[in-house]
């Protein structure tokens, strides 16, 4: 059940991210991360979506958190955090980062957020993260 849960979470964030206003991901630089060719795709394949990203550096490499207004939306980390606002991946912070940017690029080149039907799976229905979190459990 956990890639399930995974999967469907890297959905959701992903599409949350594609739907953000202002975002930030707090990230370690060990991660070598490239937030700004992230953005460039993202840009040259869809030049509609306007997303302004930032990255803070973290002391932390076990996680990833994604905030948008100054919000968190997102945490990829082993630890689950408390909230249920916040869509928990329950992944090492390196590996989600390879599946998110093939999902997001995915996603906008299949025209989301823009698109009817185009947002993979889950993109129809209310996101339930408490059942998310006890299928990751599992």
């Amino acid at each position: 059940m956990k890639s399930i849960a995974y999967d469907l979470a890297l959905w959701e964030i992903c599409r949350r991210v594609l739907k953000s206003e202002k975002l930030n991901f707090i990230i370690d630089d060990k991660l070598e991360v490239n937030i700004q060719d992230l953005n460039n795709k993202i840009s040259d394949l869809a030049p509609t979506v306007l997303l302004n990203v930032t990255k803070t550096k973290s002391t932390n490499s076990n996680e990833i958190i994604i905030e948008n207004n100054e919000q968190t939306i997102g945490i990829i980390s082993k630890q689950e955090p408390g909230e249920l606002e916040i869509i928990w991946i329950q992944n090492s912070p390196k590996l989600f980062w390879i599946d998110f940017e093939m999902r997001i690029i995915k996603l906008v080149d299949a025209g989301y957020p823009g698109c009817i039907g185009c947002g993979g799976p889950g993109s129809e229905e209310t996101w339930n993260e408490q059942q998310n979190r006890f299928l990751s459990r599992q």
